[in-house]
């Protein structure tokens, strides 16, 4: 079975990382923030207001690090 991706490549349509994703998901909207959480940076839900992934390195999470745990979060929220 071909993914989505494998498909559109196919037809020659080619997409961005952020374009793709936003095909599979739809719209990106921002449900977390990143906050300080008892001495620890942390990704929270603005809905919750709880920690969903804690940074375990040194200092502040690059903004790579965020748009990562961000994909993921994105992932497990829209899998089922």
């Amino acid at each position: 079975m071909k993914t989505l991706k494998q498909f559109l490549d196919e037809q020659g349509v080619t997409l961005s990382q952020e374009e793709w994703e936003e095909e599979v998901f739809g719209p990106e909207e921002i449900d977390e923030t990143l906050k300080m959480v008892d001495g620890k940076w942390a990704i929270v839900s603005k809905k919750t207001g709880r920690p969903l992934v804690y940074y375990k390195g040194e200092g502040k999470p690059s903004d790579e690090w965020f748009a990562k745990q961000e994909r993921r979060i994105q992932y497990f929220k829209h899998k089922g």
